[in-house]
This record gives C-alpha cells, sequence and structure tokens, in this order.
C-alpha cells in the first residue's frame, strides 16, 4: 500500500513539473519572466484617465486591470511601493480580469467582472455597506466589492490595518471607475 500512494505521489510530481505546476531552478518562471521589470511590458495608463475606446460599463470588454493604475499611482494610493506586478494573462473577450501589485510589506489586487444589480445584492450577513464608491459597495474580508454599470469591482489591499485597507481600498476604486 505504501508503495502504491509513493508511486501516486511521484506521477503527481512529475505530471505537475511538466504542466507548470512545479517551477524548474533552471527555468524563469512565467510570472518572473513577465514582472521582471515593473511596468515594463504593460500598457501605460492613459493620461487623465478613461479609455480610447470608452467606457464599458455596461457593455463591451472589460479592460486589463493591469492598464488601469500605473506603479507610482498604487504607491500614492496605498502607501507601498510595487515589487512586482501580475497579470492575468487573459484575453481581450474575458468576462473576468484581474491584476496583482505585490508590494513591500502589502499586496494591491483588482478584479474585474460583469453581473448584475441583483447579483451583486447577494451578499454575506457580514458585508458592511461603504458610501461614497460606485452605486453600491460593501466591504468583505478585505475586500471592497463595488457595483459600476454592470461591472463589478473588487478591490483587494493589504498591508494595514482594515481600516486603512478600506481607505486605500476606496481610493483605488474611485481612480479606476472613470477608467472603465
Amino acid at each position: 500500500m505504501k508503495q502504491r500512494i509513493a508511486g501516486l505521489v511521484g506521477i503527481a510530481v512529475l505530471a505537475g513539473g511538466g504542466c507548470g505546476v512545479v517551477n524548474n531552478a533552471d527555468e524563469p518562471a512565467p510570472a518572473a519572466a513577465a514582472t521582471a521589470a515593473i511596468g515594463s511590458a504593460l500598457p501605460t495608463p492613459r493620461e487623465g484617465g478613461g479609455r480610447e475606446s470608452g467606457s464599458v460599463r455596461d457593455a463591451g470588454d472589460i479592460p486589463d486591470p493591469c492598464t488601469l493604475l500605473s506603479g507610482a499611482e498604487v504607491r500614492a494610493l496605498t502607501g507601498r511601493g510595487v515589487t512586482q506586478v501580475d497579470p492575468d494573462g487573459a484575453s481581450a473577450g474575458d468576462v473576468a480580469r484581474f491584476c496583482q501589485w505585490q508590494q513591500e510589506g502589502g499586496q494591491l489586487a483588482l478584479f474585474l467582472s460583469r453581473t448584475t444589480a441583483e447579483e451583486f445584492r447577494v451578499t454575506v450577513a457580514e458585508a458592511e455597506t461603504v458610501d461614497g464608491v460606485g452605486e453600491d459597495a460593501y466591504w468583505h474580508s478585505g475586500h471592497l466589492y463595488v457595483l459600476y454599470g454592470t461591472v463589478q469591482v473588487d478591490v483587494y489591499s493589504r498591508g494595514a490595518s482594515d481600516e486603512r485597507n478600506l481607505a486605500g481600498a476606496k481610493k483605488v476604486a474611485q481612480k479606476v471607475i472613470p477608467r472603465i
């Protein structure tokens, strides 16, 4: 029986290594290659916000969240420097997108997806209503969820107290909403 389990574990490790689950030490990880130079391969947010093709508030392709904030803006909004940017690698037309900014002592993540007002309002009892951002918003488990038309904006900020993380998440949401 022990040999059978050991054999299955060995097969799983080999299969995982071939699928990129386990990185070889000699090969750079895809995320590391994509984020080696922060922002160098990522599109730059447009000056003054906004999108060339107009808002996707109610229709259209959800934008790549990595293009909505520059590294300098992330630092200004959160108070933490950016050490790495992790884009989602998704394609135009995907219904959900994300970007993560790894930071000195924290993290900022921005998730965008399609929803309806009815779906958005299905929350857990512990969710705390948040005023002053979007059409509707609530805070739960370190995430600020904001409704903007048919787009759900989910901002996750980690690295400070809950109060400071929420304040930073609100600033991020207020900054990116006009750019969506």
